[in-house]
């Protein structure tokens, strides 16, 4: 009989050697261009078969859009968790900074890189999928006191926040990061002044 730990331990096997895949990718890609790197090549160096590789990869897309997606899924999970007393705006602004502020990346550099080498991976609709998408407008306009059907303010603010946090991403990935301040701070930033009729 297995233990009640087979779960936990399997998700964690699991979770590293996605971890190890997503890190071998964008070293790959960051050294040669992400059109260059195979699958094969991303398999041979991660040590795995190409069978492994498609179970936790099903595209090369999804290793460099992942941990943004992920990202994206945090917010929409803890928008709702978020004190009551914030605005729908400041709600969403303070988990766009925290959510870039905590991101657990063991090696941001290649994947600033990497993404560089793939820019058309970084659209909006990539970024977020229909169904969380659809989750956080219901959860503005809850926090809004409206009906998302019938008013378009929380659209309005899920898009303009998520159109903000994509520019700003952008403009990091494509500068100097040593010497402009950090993304959660230009996404704060940003995100402030196009927010600001929301509130």
């Amino acid at each position: 009989m297995p233990s009640a730990n087979t779960g936990s331990l399997r998700d964690r096997r699991r979770a590293e050697l996605l971890s190890q895949i997503q890190g071998t990718a964008h070293q790959l890609f960051a050294e040669r261009g992400f059109a260059a790197v195979t699958t094969e090549d991303i398999a041979a160096s991660a040590g795995i078969s190409i069978s492994t590789y498609f179970r936790y990869a099903p595209t090369k897309d999804d290793l460099l859009v992942a941990p943004l997606r992920q990202a994206v899924a945090e917010i929409v999970g803890a928008y709702g968790a978020q004190p009551s007393d914030q605005s729908a705006a400041e709600a969403l602004i303070a988990l766009f900074a925290e959510t870039a502020w905590d991101k657990t990346n063991p090696n941001p550099h290649y994947w600033q890189r990497a993404i560089l080498t793939a820019p058309h991976l970084l659209s909006e609709s990539v970024l977020i999928s229909d169904n969380d998408d659809r989750k956080l407008v219901e959860l503005v306009a809850t926090r809004m006191g409206v009906d998302a059907a019938s008013d378009i303010r929380p659209s309005l603010l899920v898009h303009t926040g998520l159109a903000t946090a994509q520019f700003i991403l952008r403009r990091w990935l494509s500068s100097d990061t040593e010497t402009k301040p950090p993304l959660h701070v230009q996404l704060k930033e940003a995100l402030r002044v196009t927010l600001a009729g929301f509130d």
